[in-house]
């Protein structure tokens, strides 16, 4: 608990920072959303300038968190602007898509074949196979839960390629950092209370749409203290990465 107190101490004194990230990670679902509707409605060029903006979004919102992340290793609780957030997370925008395609691709084929495999049988209904893909979803995010958690944090705070942070996870004991293992199962269950309350108030009522909304936020700011946690974690066994790329200095880049 101690640590999550401190964790809440640095979000609370860069709130603008974090309401920022938070915002954005919010508005890209929408904005999916809003694509999909453009597509059968719209305009060819109107579908191609809201989808370069959707685009355009995601690269911005990963580079604030990456920079986000990083400040709060080298300066902890001072607030940075939005120019040094974007400066100190461009070196880490690769990887950080590296590694959720490292995520991804196991995750999507493994969801793709146990959908077929559990929805021939039992012909479920477009909600059963939702509700299946859900708990698949769980229990691989269970089993990769020290690199979900740890392999980021490593690279944010060594500094280090996608790939070599591989080798410092056998340095790493999850089992240390209890508090960091409660919230992100925490994380991972609470999306269905958003699908407990469909079943219960159906798809359309304002109680549940605002209901969902709290539930987004909650999930997005449950996931930047998972983050937050993880980097000090990382940050607090001291580990040494010779190799390191040719990013700027942190110092240079608020010149």
């Amino acid at each position: 608990m101690t640590e999550i107190k401190k964790t809440l101490t640095i979000l609370k004194a860069r709130w603008p920072e974090v309401a920022l990230i938070i915002g954005l990670t919010i508005l890209l679902p929408f904005l999916s959303k809003l694509l999909t509707k453009l597509k059968h409605d719209s305009a060819l060029s109107l579908t191609a300038l809201a989808a370069c903006f959707q685009l355009a979004l995601m690269v911005i919102r990963t580079m604030l968190r990456s920079g986000f992340l990083r400040t709060v290793y080298l300066e902890g609780q001072k607030r940075q602007t939005i120019a040094v957030l974007l400066r100190t997370g461009l070196p880490f925008f690769w990887r950080m898509i590296v590694l959720g395609l490292l995520y991804l691709i196991p995750l999507l084929t493994l969801t793709l074949l146990s959908t077929r495999l559990v929805g021939k049988p039992t012909a479920p209904g477009e909600t059963d196979i939702l509700h299946n893909i859900s708990l698949l979803v769980l229990v691989i995010n269970i089993i990769l839960m020290k690199f979900i958690l740890l392999l980021p944090a490593l690279v944010i705070v060594l500094d280090c390629r996608a790939f070599e942070s591989f080798k410092f996870l056998k340095k790493c004991r999850l089992r240390d950092a209890g508090g960091l293992i409660v919230l992100f199962c925490f994380q991972m269950v609470f999306p269905y209370l958003w699908m407990f309350s469909r079943t219960l108030y159906g798809t359309t009522t304002r109680p549940q749409l605002i209901f969902r909304i709290v539930t987004s936020i909650t999930t997005c700011f449950i996931g930047l203290i998972i983050a937050v946690m993880a980097v000090r974690f990382v940050a607090s066994l001291h580990l040494v990465y010779d190799n390191q790329p040719s990013s700027l200095d942190f110092e240079d880049l608020r010149k």
